[in-house]
């Protein structure tokens, strides 16, 4: 059993540097592949672009599954139950984190994504919805204000994506695209809620991507970087860089 905590992949290369193979050993059949969409509003994307990307992806590297099925409305409750079930491999994709949530609960998902045994790979949203608590700090229009909710806590971790610098030291404010991460409103929510994990998704002028994320198979952590991808800690007294 191993999942993954991502904030995003090398666009050109989703799956290579190694992290395919990685795949591959965890992988006990390729049976069926579920993509579960960052909320309602994320579903025509994902059917239209994601899914085929990651797909296309997944081929690159010799995964190639027998069925894709991607969560929709249109789903009874049984069908999305049992599709989790028997996934030999679960996505769960970017969007609102929040909206996640609640399209997972509408689809009764809740247990049967505590209960998974096979490999699952959280994007974004997806990783912040696996984690212990969902953290949001006023960082952009569409999150203005702190939201912290209770996630599917499948590890007894939190991470934060898109922490995209290419300093050492986590800077004051972090611009990354419309959103702007301000390192005292990080310390704030781990002084209340407990330290949690920044990971990036950081593209270079040189179109290469630096890469973190953070793989945990039965309880145990391990950290997986590519380029000169990063990984911090917030803390209540600072954020301290691990990788």
């Amino acid at each position: 059993m191993a999942r993954y905590y991502c904030s995003g992949f090398d666009v050109a290369n989703a799956f290579g540097h190694g992290l395919g193979e990685l795949f591959r050993q965890e992988l006990k059949s390729n049976g069926s592949v579920v993509f579960i969409p960052g909320g309602v509003e994320r579903v025509e994307k994902a059917k239209n672009k994601t899914v085929p990307v990651f797909l296309e992806h997944l081929k690159n590297v010799g995964i190639e599954f027998e069925k894709s099925i991607l969560m929709t409305p249109e789903l009874t409750k049984e069908q999305a139950r049992e599709a989790v079930k028997h996934a030999d491999m679960l996505m769960l994709l970017g969007g609102n984190p929040f909206q996640l949530k609640d399209f997972c609960a509408e689809l009764d998902l809740i247990k049967e994504l505590r209960e998974y045994k096979g490999l699952m790979v959280g994007l974004s949203a997806g990783a912040m919805f696996m984690s212990k608590y969902i953290i949001v700090t006023p960082c952009s229009e569409e999150y203005p204000d702190f939201q912290v909710e209770e996630g599917l806590n499948l590890d007894g971790i939190s991470i934060y994506p898109h922490n995209n610098t290419e300093e050492e030291e986590y800077p004051e404010k972090l611009v990354s695209g419309d959103e702007i991460y301000v390192r005292n409103d990080l310390l704030k929510v781990a002084a209340e809620y407990g330290e949690f994990y920044l990971i990036q998704d950081h593209m270079r002028e040189s179109g290469e991507t630096d890469v973190s994320l953070i793989k945990v198979t039965n309880g145990h952590a391990e950290y997986y970087t590519e380029n000169q991808g990063k990984i911090w800690k917030a803390t209540g007294n600072g954020v301290e860089k691990l990788v």
